[in-house]
């Protein structure tokens, strides 16, 4: 009878007890800091994105990948994915950095829409984490102007 009553105790004390002791898995947040294309060539543009990750976990979370799309003028223009492995640390934030690569081949649309004087941008990421409870995506968008010194292209040589 006695271990019959620790055992009763125990099924209804445990599921309380859990809850106080596993706390949600909360998404990571981010902003872009800065988006730039920096080299053109005559098949690709390459560019930088530089992010800055927050973590309100009580444990690291690793980063698996990024990916990316650019819109020029509202309508879709180029998208990519990128490979990441780096751990934003528990309850801290870090700055995560990326190279994106245009291929001209495919960015006929961008191209065609920056030659009409379109010069608003939006970049949406959607960053991919690989953690023990499972993955998670935190997705971030940033809209800016492609011209002007702080603008995507802003950095890009005359030719």
């Amino acid at each position: 009878m006695r271990l019959a009553y620790r055992l009763a105790i125990l099924l209804l004390v445990a599921p309380i007890a859990a809850c106080f002791i596993m706390s949600p898995v909360e998404k990571p947040t981010a902003t872009v800091r800065s988006a730039s294309l920096g080299t053109a060539s005559l098949t690709s543009l390459e560019g930088r994105l530089d992010l800055d990750v927050m973590n309100p976990n009580a444990f690291g979370v690793p980063l698996a990948g990024i990916d990316w799309e650019l819109a020029i003028g509202g309508a879709a223009a180029v998208r990519g994915r990128v490979e990441a492995s780096q751990t934003i640390p528990a309850k801290g934030s870090a700055p995560v950095s990326t190279a994106l690569r245009i291929d001209l081949a495919t960015a006929y649309d961008a191209a065609s829409a920056i030659a009409r004087g379109e010069r608003s941008y939006r970049l949406t990421a959607r960053l991919h984490f690989s953690t023990k409870l499972g993955d998670l995506t935190v997705d971030v968008t940033h809209q800016g102007s492609l011209s002007g010194a702080g603008g995507l292209i802003g950095q890009l040589p005359s030719w």
